[in-house]
């Protein structure tokens, strides 16, 4: 944002970078017949120059346009959180958590040619988007960031603008659940996902239980027994909540499929990375948390959640690794009527039967291990290319694609 200076009373505008690298510049606007320490009122860019006797601030940036509520696109075709349109994005798309992740794997990409390096965008909401080619195939690396919602913005923005069939990889990093999966090793979701979700509504029974106990023991006679009272309390309580006595606090949904024929893939590249004692195939499970729904205790909350590890072992023997984004991947695949095929593998970052953590100076070597095995998985799976129709639509808007 750009402010004229208010140098009289402020002095100097200072310029200050935003956790994206952009500058932003706050200045302010005073004529010279006000107060200095008047406080500005703040106005939109068109608004400076009629404002010829006011304290002014201009406080935003240039905003694109949107006119679809449903699904928010810019004039350009950009989509809302990702910030990439058609020809940005290739069909076959590695999916990483955090940015520096991102930049890291992109190393692996083929030498860009000279004077054209590898494309690369950060949206205004952090989303990294590269592209280029990987064995001379276009690929792309997102930086999905942590959690479901943001997995869902990176699948369905990415939907939006590819044509054609995609393939998604997700290389993040887990717990590991249980044996054999132990620290260092890629744990592939073969098996699928579970979701497991924090129900509020067991707190809410709990409050509602709890509070009629206390006004039925407060309005008991004298002469009741303590015993008595609480028992009958007790059982209407659980009777007028809905039985809240037969409720859980965590909510496990049923399986998820993977990808069979990206699973297989994929399996057999990283047994080539890194040897196929260290890569373990089963069943994910993704957390709608890190704390709680992931079974982590601690004395500040009420999670009721120290018996969850073993209670989703023991409903799960081939349950190997818990985090929190490859069920949303997985589900969403699911549901895109076979436009996606999607598998998700992780760095064991940690052994949550042990309480044992990776060492950090170790984790940059099996991101770059997990990251070559995905990009073979990803550029070797057959797609199915746009339809006439859609190539048609391609050809008419004279899309320009950044790796070509």
């Amino acid at each position: 944002m750009y402010l004229s200076e208010h140098k009289k009373a402020m002095g100097p505008t200072s310029a200050c970078s935003d956790i994206l690298g952009g500058r932003i510049r706050v200045n302010l606007v005073v004529s010279p017949s006000r107060s200095a320490h008047r406080r500005p009122r703040l106005v939109t860019r068109a608004q400076v120059d009629k404002a010829e006797d006011h304290a002014v601030a201009v406080i935003g940036r240039h905003k694109p346009v949107y006119k679809n509520a449903n699904f928010p696109t810019d004039a350009e075709g950009r989509t809302y959180h990702l910030g990439t349109k058609e020809g940005e994005v290739a069909s076959r798309i590695l999916s990483v958590g955090s940015v520096s992740r991102a930049q890291l794997l992109s190393n692996l990409l083929d030498p860009p040619t000279p004077g054209r390096p590898l494309f690369q965008r950060t949206s205004s909401r952090g989303f990294l988007t590269i592209t280029g080619r990987y064995e001379g195939v276009p690929v792309s690396i997102v930086s999905t960031h942590m959690g479901q919602p943001n997995m869902d913005f990176v699948v369905r923005e990415n939907r939006a603008v590819i044509r054609g069939q995609m393939a998604i990889v997700r290389l993040g990093t887990c717990g590991a659940v249980q044996r054999p999966a132990k620290l260092g090793d890629l744990l592939i979701a073969a098996h699928g996902s579970i979701a497991i979700r924090r129900d509020p509504d067991y707190w809410t029974l709990l409050d509602g239980h709890e509070s009629l106990l206390h006004k039925r023991n407060g309005a008991s006679s004298n002469g009741a027994a303590n015993g008595t009272t609480a028992a009958t309390n007790g059982s209407s309580a659980a009777a007028l909540y809905g039985g809240f006595t037969g409720r859980k606090p965590y909510v496990t949904s049923l399986p998820v499929t993977a990808n069979q024929q990206l699973a297989a893939l994929l399996a057999a590249e990283a047994a080539r990375v890194v040897g196929p004692d260290r890569v373990v195939e089963g069943l994910n499970a993704s957390a709608d948390s890190f704390y709680s729904s992931q079974g982590r205790t601690g004395s500040d909350f009420d999670d009721r959640n120290e018996g969850l590890l073993a209670d989703l072992v023991a409903a799960h023997p081939d349950l190997v690794s818990l985090e929190m984004e490859t069920f949303q991947l997985l589900d969403l695949a699911r549901c895109s009527k076979g436009s996606i095929k999607a598998i998700g593998m992780c760095v064991a970052l940690a052994e949550r039967y042990s309480n044992a953590f990776l060492e950090y100076h170790k984790l940059e070597e099996l991101e770059i291990s997990g990251g070559t095995a995905a990009l073979r998985a990803l550029v070797r799976v057959p797609l199915d290319g746009p339809s006439e129709a859609e190539a048609d639509v391609l050809k008419e808007r004279q899309v320009q694609y950044v790796w070509t």
